[in-house]
């Protein structure tokens, strides 16, 4: 009974555990609010972005691939290869039904909802908080239940079909592994047959030693050792001459030859050259000019300001500027380019009038409701 418990005690709290990690590893992302007029902008550009895609032909889509592999944008181009793969099951495109856009984390998201004649799609376009990079592009067909289990039950069967030939060939190359010892044992015999026989030597004949004539040195201390042995026999044996005994005499005497040796002069290694490292010539310290951070001025106005405010949509950068102040303009001509979210924009006259001034110039980096320019 005690061994259950404890049992139950061990599971109880492994669960929690498991429960408590699970509660630390969530993060939560907190993303900030999306006011109206961004939101339906963002909308409204993503309707007309995929309205543009569903209208280029396929050597166009393939040039805008070309293009993006090119610049090295991986996510359009992903995007528009998948988008070029699923155009014959697609159909023909009929109308964009809806955008939802959102705030994330890293800039903003909008799912745009399309019709076309065999089937629905669904893009999702991911882009920076700037508005200026595409970060996600994401084709997604809707397709039916019976499509779903005939793709599967394909992709299956291509699957096995592949393991199964892999095996086969495996088998194959392993049952060719007995002929091996075959092939090494036809080698061996052939190699054996081809050998001739090594030739018996006849064992060598012995050589004799030369003498050794002895040298002139030798010679001369065998002279001079018999000479000493006679006279040590001499003073032995004599008792009247008054010699000492020859061993008391000679005790420790050695008897070397008398050989001049002569020494060679080495001719002197010369001795290798001191090389001096010539010190560095000194450079002048030249005194660097403090660099000044130039300050870059806001662009003046050209004109003076009319009545009507001509403000951007988005935020964006200007690309180009098509009216002066005083050209007298129509409702809906274009008077400055817009880039956005890779698109080029057009900022058109709200009404017919004159241009009374441009508040931007070539390149300036606006914001959503600055004011392009203004009109009387």
């Amino acid at each position: 009974m005690k061994q259950w418990i404890r049992k139950a005690v061990l599971s109880v709290l492994l669960v929690l555990s498991v429960v408590t990690l699970a509660a630390c590893g969530t993060k939560e992302v907190k993303t900030a609010p999306m006011d109206a007029a961004t939101q339906t902008k963002l909308e409204e550009s993503g309707k007309q972005y995929m309205e543009n895609i569903a209208q280029l032909t396929p050597d166009e889509i393939q040039s805008t691939i070309d293009s993006a592999e090119k610049s090295k944008d991986a996510v359009v181009f992903n995007g528009l290869t998948n988008f070029k793969n699923d155009l014959d099951r697609l159909g023909t495109f009929q109308s964009v039904d809806s955008a939802t856009a959102t705030a994330t984390e890293d800039g903003y998201s909008i799912d745009i909802e399309s019709t076309y004649s065999d089937r629905t799609l669904k893009l999702t376009l991911g882009l920076s908080e700037d508005l200026s990079k595409i970060t996600e592009m994401t084709f997604e067909p809707t397709y039916s239940l019976g499509e779903e289990i005939a793709d599967a039950a394909g992709s299956l069967v291509l699957g096995m079909g592949s393991v199964f030939i892999i095996l086969i060939f495996i088998a194959w190359i392993i049952s060719l592994f007995k002929y091996i010892k075959v092939f090494e044992d036809r080698k061996k015999n052939k190699q054996s047959a081809k050998a001739p026989a090594a030739p018996v030597k006849p064992a060598p004949a012995p050589v004799k030693a030369a003498p050794v004539k002895p040298q002139a040195g030798d010679e001369l201390q065998a002279v001079i050792a018999a000479a000493i042995a006679q006279y040590e026999s001499d003073t032995s044996n004599s008792t009247d001459t008054g010699f000492v005994p020859g061993p008391t005499l000679n005790n420790g005497l050695v008897v070397r030859s008398i050989r001049r040796r002569g020494f060679s002069v080495s001719a002197a290694q010369p001795m290798a050259p001191t090389v001096t490292a010539a010190p560095a010539p000194t450079a002048a310290e030249a005194a660097p000019a403090a660099s000044q951070a130039k300050t870059k001025s806001a662009p003046a106005a050209s004109g003076t300001a009319g009545s009507i405010e001509v403000t951007s949509p988005m935020p964006g950068k200007i690309l180009a500027v098509k009216k002066n102040p005083g050209d007298t303009v129509k409702a809906g001509d274009p008077i400055l380019v817009l880039e956005a979210m890779k698109m080029e924009n057009d900022i058109v006259a709200p009404q017919d009038g004159t241009v009374a001034s441009i508040n931007v110039s070539v390149g300036d980096a606006v914001e959503s409701g600055a004011t392009l320019a203004t009109m009387n």
